[in-house]
């Protein structure tokens, strides 16, 4: 077991985690359609069951919207998300056949699906787009494992990534994860949010302990886990302070933005009449903050 980059790992590195962590893995939020209803979902409302398409956070209404946002993020993957992609099948094809086809086989596309019962002709659909890798929200309900049996029929990374929620069995889940074909685990430390800090605090009943994990635990629990399937633990931290810098570098560089300097954290500092201005270069209108 390593301890590295703020996160816990056993074994190497999934390439979508890999790319992440150089915060040169685009979002695309590809729909908010979604049929299941998970109280921990962080899903904001203006998103959530509605057919809305953001790279990035941004909206966007063409395919070519997603060229253009990869390229400005200087991003050489893209990780498919929702609401559930696998609502919008035939449109996920299309975005994975046109991304590769621009941007050429070496951009590392991955997918979030915690849909249950795949159809193998849609999972094949996807792995001819050129699908790279499949994470399965195996906690979503019931028939998620059947999903995972389908996609492992296919020459693709398949896993499993879940929330790491106070009250789960997860050696169990690891087990089934493995029995069904999954290669590896991935746990995400639990953020509440104010999307989902209601259900979460009135399951918990309240006690702001049971909200999280504790460190300790986490590192027992994924002990436990790596006796049975690769696992990788993500944490708030990691995903604040090393993928986004890096992710606000990326944008800078790629953006080959003049007259300004880039610090430490990846924001911006440039001069604008008599005023020194800080701004986060990964967004179309920056932000700017007087120093």
């Amino acid at each position: 077991m390593l301890l590295r980059n703020l996160n816990i790992s056993t074994g190497a590195l999934q390439a979508g985690c890999e790319l992440c962590l150089l915060g040169k893995k685009m979002t695309l939020f590809i729909t908010g359609l979604c049929p299941n209803r998970c109280y921990y979902c962080p899903v904001s409302a203006e998103k959530m069951w509605k057919d809305k398409i953001y790279a990035n956070e941004r909206p966007v209404s063409t395919i070519a919207d997603v060229y253009r946002e990869i390229r400005e993020s200087g991003a050489t993957g893209t990780a498919i998300t929702g609401g559930e992609p696998l609502m919008v099948v035939d449109r996920v094809a299309q975005y994975v056949k046109g991304i590769k086809g621009v941007f050429g086989s070496n951009h590392h596309i991955h997918l979030y699906s915690g849909f249950p019962y795949l159809k193998r002709e849609n999972a094949h659909k996807l792995f001819q787009a050129g699908l790279d890798e499949v994470r399965f929200h195996i906690i979503a309900t019931k028939g998620v494992e059947d999903s995972i049996r389908v996609a492992s029929e296919f020459s693709w990374r398949v896993g499993v990534e879940i929330p790491a929620l106070p009250d789960l069995d997860y050696l169990e889940i690891a087990k089934t994860a493995r029995e069904s074909g999954a290669k590896f685990m991935i746990l995400d430390e639990y953020e509440v949010n104010e999307e989902n800090y209601f259900a979460t605090t009135m399951r918990q009943k309240g006690h702001r302990e049971l909200l999280s994990v504790s460190q300790n635990h986490i590192q027992d629990i994924v002990k436990k886990i790596s006796l049975v399937i690769p696992v990788h633990y993500c944490t708030v931290r990691s995903k604040y302070l090393i993928q986004y810098r890096n992710r606000l570098v990326n944008s800078f560089r790629a953006k080959k933005i003049t007259n300004a300097v880039l610090l430490d954290d990846g924001s911006t500092l440039k001069k604008v009449g008599r005023s020194s201005v800080r701004f986060l270069p990964v967004f179309g209108t920056p932000v700017y903050e007087d120093l």
